[in-house]
Formats: C-alpha cells, structure tokens, sequence
C-alpha cells in the first residue's frame, strides 16, 4: 500500500470547501448516535396495555358490546431503546374491512409507522380478537326529564314539558333494541316556586349509542302552590224562590272545597252561600240540589270539592 495515500488524503481534505456545515455535522451526529445505538446490547420485553386501533368498518356496520381495548407485546431491540419506550409509543391494528355482522375473528398486526428504529415486535398477545359486529340502525324514543332536590316548601311541579319530546337513536342493533326511553342530565330543583326553562342534554345510556336529533332539549317546569282540601260545617241554606207556605227541612250542609292551600285558608264560611231553587220543579218533588257560590276573586282557583248532604229537602 501507497504511504503517501493517507497523507494525500488529509491534504485534500484540508483544503476541500465544506458547505451546509450545520446540515452535515447533523448528519454526523446521528452517524454517530446509530453506531452507538448498534452497539448497545440486545434485548427483548415484554410490553402491557398497548392500544388497538379498529380500522375500515364496512359502512353500516359497528362493534357490538364490550371489546378489547389493548394488549400485551413482546419487544427485541436496542436496550436502552427498549427499555425508554411507553406503551402509547406503539398501535396494534384490528383491520376490519370486509367484514360483515356476526361473530368474527381478527388478527392483529402492529402499526409498522409507530415502531422506533431498530425495534421488532416478536409477538402480539393474543394474536387476535373475536368481536360481534351488527348492522346500524336507528329509532326515536322518548325522553324523560330527570330531577334532584325539591321545589320550595308549600310548592309542587304541576306540569313538566320537553320539547321535542322524543329524539332518534343510533348505533348496534342489540343495544338500540334494548333502550325504550332516555333521560336528561339533572336538573337541580332546589329553592324553585316559579315556573322556569332551560335548555338540557341527553344522556347516553350506552357509550356505542348516538343521539342523531340536532339538540338541545327545551325543557318547561311549571310550579304551583301545594293544594288543600278544608271542610266548612253547617253552611246555612238560602231558599230563593220560598213561598209562604214552604218549609226547609234541610237548614244547612257541609261544603268541602279544594285549591291552592294559601286561597283555601284564607277563605271564611261566610264567604260561602248555599242556595237553591225550586221554581219548575214538579208537584210532589221535596229534594233539590243546592248551588255553592265562592267569592268571585276565589272562583278561578277554589273548586267544590263535596256538598254534603247532596240533596236539600224541602216542603213546599
């Protein structure tokens, strides 16, 4: 061999132009860390909870029930690489394409983009998956408001609107079959006397349902005063049309009313009058139906509950 030839060598060198320096000391320092790297011992790992990635569902079709979400694999590579990387580093694939409804089974394979340089997956545990798959399908159901706590004291809800009132679902046949109603999120009542709205959402029963109707929800609550029922004893019976000759013989009945429970106290017997009327009545006829008449401001939220007796007898 020429000794001259390493001399000529670093001669050239010396004076040969050096361009993009930084590009080229990047280029020798990953030289250098891949000759490290190939250095490094080898070794193999045993690696949980890597997540699978169900890819190219036939259109129509979906998963069914509960499947498996990662698994276990078997690694061989540089130590130091091997021993660095994290389970999410990596992706094992379920491809899915072509497959119709039923029950399946899939082989898994890795995700060759996500593996580190220099690694090489020794095996996938377990190597494949049975899932069911079913045919999407779709249904309106009902929805159901869903509450917590209660209205102020003395109150009630008298009446709960949603509009809409139904919404379509979506997803795997076996599940849509099984859902007959869904439900709002709560809707705290605490400390509520006056009617109020809001908007809500659904709340999904199944995480592979789908609510398809555009929300949200509008929901009424309309609130009313608690009712009551108070009895008035010995109310007097008014006569209108009497005659001479006529005889009461029922002088007085009881009056049971019903309303919102603050008019119901505030109401007064007196403020209570029985009458009746026995003009047009036939000969012979001693019993006639008596008339309650409330106060006018009392009319729209007080009702008659009872009368009692019901009949008012009378001799004519």
């Amino acid at each position: 061999m020429n000794k001259r030839a390493p001399s000529r060598l670093f001669h050239k060198l010396r004076h040969t132009r050096i361009e993009n320096k930084g590009l080229k000391l990047l280029s020798l320092l990953l030289a250098i860390l891949l000759f490290a790297v190939s250095r490094q011992p080898v070794t193999d790992l045993r690696m949980v909870g890597v997540p699978i990635e169900y890819r190219d569902l036939n259109p129509g079709v979906e998963i069914a029930g509960d499947v498996e979400q990662t698994v276990s694999v078997r690694l061989r590579g540089p130590r130091d690489i091997v021993r660095s990387l994290t389970p999410n580093q990596l992706l094992i694939v379920a491809d899915l394409s072509n497959k119709e409804p039923g029950e399946r089974v899939v082989q898994l394979r890795a995700d060759e983009t996500s593996l580190p340089v220099s690694i090489q997956i020794l095996r996938i545990e377990p190597p494949s998956i049975r899932i069911k798959l079913e045919p999407t399908v779709r249904k309106r159901v009902k929805i159901e408001a869903r509450f917590s706590g209660q209205v102020e004291g003395g109150y009630k809800i008298s009446q709960v609107r949603l509009a809409p009132d139904e919404v379509e679902i979506e997803g795997p046949q076996s599940l849509v079959d099984k859902v007959d109603h869904v439900v709002t999120e709560t809707v705290n009542l605490h400390g509520h006397k006056a009617d109020f709205q809001r908007p809500v959402e659904i709340e999904i029963p199944q995480n592979s349902l789908r609510i398809k109707t555009p929300g949200p929800i509008n929901l009424s609550v309309e609130i009313a005063e608690q009712s009551a029922t108070r009895r008035f004893a010995n109310v007097p019976v008014h006569w209108l049309d009497k005659n001479t000759n006529g005889r009461l013989l029922t002088k007085s009945v009881d009056v049971e009313v019903f309303g919102p429970k603050s008019a119901v106290e505030a109401l007064r017997a007196d403020d209570l009058r029985v009458e009746i009327n026995t003009t047009g009545l036939p000969p012979g006829v001693s019993s006639v139906t008596p008339q309650v008449h409330l106060p006018t401001k009392s009319e729209k939220n007080i009702e008659i509950k009872n009368v009692i007796p019901r009949e008012v007898k009378v001799k004519r």
